[in-house]
């Protein structure tokens, strides 16, 4: 080769190095007659692939993320509703073993109270049989005479209505009077509560008053506050023994 043809050579040469090294810059290939640009698609896809891998196993993992926790949360929300459930049926349970036996309590004592105004209420009517029997006294007497009392002498004293229940049995033993109470009482002018109406309406009531009662009964037994007088009213300046609003003589 002479020294022309060299130099064409390396010439050549020297565009063809220029030449591959701009394609390789490029992303192109070169060829002896040419360029041609290199394919890289297949490259493109398999990054594109790996990203939208990526995206998808990122996803996924949030996603199981998201229900693991999710069932965490509804794991831990069922045990406290189970807790709260729990502690709200033991306290039920606590109220209502309190109520039963607050309610116990009660209906015991209820009825010891009642057990004992029975038992009272028995030893008074026991009482008042033994007193009757003996001074010869029957008991719708002894209801008069309460009746009596309470009528004249309701608000007055224990002592002043015993005085009252005194001058009627005076009177059944005096011989000016009847022997009875029930003839006492009733005899003519002798009782504003028997001319008025007011002794009638309180025995049909039977509104009287357990100290009336027990003054009653005092005064059958032989209580004598005011000895033997056989009169009383109120008090209106007439000498006697004066025993609240009356006069006894």
């Amino acid at each position: 080769m002479n020294t022309k043809g060299r130099r064409l050579w390396m010439h050549a040469a020297g565009m063809f190095t220029g030449m591959l090294f701009l394609g390789m810059t490029c992303e192109t290939t070169v060829f002896a007659e040419g360029v041609t640009q290199a394919d890289r698609s297949g490259t493109v896809s398999a990054g594109t692939e790996t990203i939208q891998t990526d995206m998808l196993t990122a996803a996924a993992q949030e996603a199981a993320a998201a229900v693991q926790k999710a069932t965490q949360e509804a794991a831990l929300a069922q045990q406290k509703a189970a807790q709260e459930a729990a502690q709200a049926a033991a306290l039920a349970q606590q109220e209502a073993a309190l109520a039963q036996q607050k309610a116990a309590q009660e209906a015991a004592a209820q009825a010891a109270e009642t057990a004992a105004r029975q038992a009272a209420a028995a030893a008074q009517a026991a009482m008042e049989d033994a007193v009757l029997v003996q001074k010869g006294v029957s008991r719708q007497e002894y209801d008069l005479l309460a009746a009596l009392i309470q009528c004249e002498a309701g608000g007055e004293s224990y002592i002043g209505q015993v005085a009252v229940g005194n001058v009627v049995m005076n009177r059944t033993e005096s011989g000016k009077h009847p022997d009875n109470i029930t003839d006492v009482v009733y005899e003519p002018g002798q009782f504003s509560p028997v001319r008025n109406g007011s002794l009638k309406r309180t025995l049909g009531s039977g509104n009287i008053s357990a100290s009336c009662r027990q003054a009653a009964l005092e005064a059958i037994a032989g209580s004598e506050p005011v000895g033997d007088k056989l009169f009383f009213r109120r008090v209106n300046g007439r000498s006697g023994q004066v025993i609240g609003n009356h006069v006894f003589y």
